[in-house]
């Protein structure tokens, strides 16, 4: 399953150009050019409130991933934002670029058409039907080049001090979403945000917009600073002159961007979910480091996205050089990172520890596992149903493996007994260091789970809660224990308990080389992230 899904909607009857019928194709085209994406195309109703709710189904195919909206008119954004408002709440800001402001009643709309309503709409004040709940507050919302704004839409941005970074005022962009609080940003892009004499297919052009490089860089800022919680591009009405390879760059840009942030939520909550006892940060570099533990995540340098081979290396090999240690580099995501790797291989750095980071919507998770019977046993009251799912049935289908009861998850947020579980299954020799220098240091919720089985420990996880996602750590089961459902059954009883602590999104890392692994996880919904691996100095 791919990581983004692009929703086509070429609804084109909520604009009032006169040559509105163009969206439809300009939707199509525009969800071509989204790279590596689900594509669902969603079919325009009779009505634009039947049409949200056409939109709003194709929504609940997402399961927590990057949507892309193709429009059609900027009408297609109502039910996206109000989804991205009901998953982060008051977490998020909504970016809008635009020419106009999209601010109007239909009151004071001087053409009646609702892609001049849609903004408001999200704001609670719309047409019946078209007015979603809960709404947008004022102060998520910042305009970014608009330029054409209604007397109505000036004296509502007035009065409610919505925030408005004008074409000559985007540098500024960034920090205006700051403001507001946000951790997470909707991005909106009508194409009219352009300046029309290098984009001028759309269908209400208004002179002195930005440039395409301009509207990239500023969605890959925010996108390096926030979370995206999804991406809508709107209003393409092509002609027989068209500017289709322009914009296919540009489009793939600004997903890529979008995508990307993903990437650097989920390193910066493992980070914080598997926390060192040093940590220095410097040019964007998190440098850690855990005396008495082996681990390589959390005696690694973490590199800042993108790397800036100007940015230097020097302060890097210091901190570990006045330590005695040798210097060890998390190049992640490796798809990414290609430059500093080739860097660190001219410096004679060691290839090793390839991982893979996989993700999975929760609910996929809950839903592989589990057979809807039985119930895990749990130290601290919490409800968490366990799985009917045999491991090898899972991992690797048709190799005879039959069903069981699902074995019994303990499940407790105090990790001193489970100290012990996981000092007989870790098979390291840092395990009592780990326990007291790395998992006693954890912030976030957790959930420390563990199985036992002919009065024995066979199996056990650990599940960190972070912002709406839930990290999944140490997952082991004992090798004579194995084919008995433990793994499966303390995925199911983590994926619960994830659900209920808000985290609609997990993620986890695995060796490259744990094949086993690998197919368990696939097999219970997750897919590929992104990769990396260490390079080690001498």
């Amino acid at each position: 399953m791919s990581e983004v899904m692009v929703v086509e909607a070429p609804q084109w009857q909520g604009s009032s150009s006169a040559t509105a019928h163009r969206l439809e194709q300009g939707a199509s085209l525009l969800a071509a050019m989204v790279p590596d994406a689900e594509r669902v195309r969603v079919p325009t109703g009779p009505t634009l409130t039947e049409t949200a709710a056409r939109i709003r189904a194709a929504l609940s195919r997402a399961r927590g991933r990057l949507v892309v909206t193709a429009g059609g008119d900027c009408g297609v954004e109502l039910e996206p934002v109000a989804a991205a408002v009901r998953r982060h709440g008051d977490r998020l800001a909504v970016v809008w670029f635009d020419a106009h402001g999209d601010l109007n009643t239909p009151g004071s709309s001087p053409s009646g058409a609702f892609h001049g309503m849609v903004l408001r709409a999200l704001l609670g004040d719309g047409p019946p039907g078209l007015t979603p709940v809960p709404a947008l507050r004022p102060e998520q919302v910042v305009l970014a080049g608009v330029r054409a704004l209604d007397p109505a839409e000036r004296d509502h941005v007035r009065a409610e001090g919505i925030a408005h970074a004008r074409v000559d005022e985007l540098s500024a962009l960034e920090d205006l979403v700051a403001r507001t609080g946000a951790e997470a940003v909707y991005v909106h892009v009508d194409l009219d945000v352009l300046d029309p004499d290098v984009f001028p297919f759309v269908g209400v052009p208004e002179p002195g917009g930005i440039l395409p490089a301009e509207l990239l860089a500023r969605v890959t800022a925010l996108a390096e600073r926030f979370e995206i919680a999804g991406l809508g591009i709107t209003e393409y009405e092509p002609s027989r002159k068209r500017a289709d390879g322009m914009l296919a760059g540009l489009v793939a840009g600004l997903v890529e961007a979008c995508r990307t942030s993903a990437v650097r939520q989920i390193e910066r909550r493992a980070a914080a979910a598997w926390p060192a006892a040093v940590v220095e940060e410097e040019h964007g570099w998190l440098l850690r480091h855990t005396p008495g533990v082996t681990r390589q995540r959390c005696n690694s340098a973490l590199p800042p996205l993108p790397w800036p081979l100007a940015g230097g290396f020097e302060h890097v090999e210091r901190f570990y050089g006045e330590r005695g240690l040798p210097v060890r580099v998390q190049v992640s995501p490796a798809e990414r990172h290609r430059e500093l790797d080739e860097f660190l291989a001219a410096r004679g750095y060691r290839h090793g520890g390839a991982t893979a980071v996989l993700t999975a919507a929760t609910q996929d998770v809950i839903a592989a596992t589990t057979t809807g019977t039985g119930a895990a046993t749990t130290a601290t009251g919490i409800a968490v149903p366990a799985t009917a799912e045999d491991v090898t049935a899972v991992a690797v289908p048709g190799e005879g493996a039959v069903r069981a009861s699902p074995p019994p998850v303990d499940l407790t947020d105090e990790p001193g007994s489970w100290f012990g579980v996981f000092a007989e299954l870790d098979g390291h020799d840092d395990s009592a260091a780990v326990c007291a220098e790395v998992v006693s240091r954890i912030a976030s919720p957790a959930a420390f789970l563990s199985v036992t089985l002919e009065g024995r420990a066979a199996g056990m996880g650990l599940f960190v809660a972070d912002r709406g996602w839930a990290g999944v750590f140490c997952m082991a089961t004992a090798p004579e224990l194995r084919r008995r459902g433990v793994a499966t059954a303390l995925l199911g009883a983590g994926a619960r308990w994830a659900r209920e602590m808000g985290a609609d999104r997990l993620y986890l890392q695995v060796e490259r080389d744990n094949e086993a692994a690998v197919r368990l996880y696939a097999q219970a919904g997750f897919v590929h992230s992104h990769g990396y691996h260490y390079r080690v100095g001498s």
